[in-house]
């Protein structure tokens, strides 16, 4: 039972990394998913505001 004990420590250890690994890249994801929708709220005004003088260009 005791030489047990060690393998099932080191596996929870294991386990434990494999969750905190897991997270840190979910946490990631989260972050990298938020920036890309700010980004792209940054990034659309700047086309619509660009476009109204190609218009008005146009127009001219």
């Amino acid at each position: 039972m005791e030489q047990h004990d060690p393998t099932l420590a080191s596996t929870r250890v294991h386990a434990l990394d494999l969750c905190l690994r897991k997270a840190l890249c979910l946490r990631s994801m989260f972050h990298l998913l938020c920036q890309l929708p700010s980004c792209g709220l940054d990034t659309s005004p700047s086309p619509t505001q660009v476009a109204p003088p190609f218009h008005g260009s146009a127009l001219h």
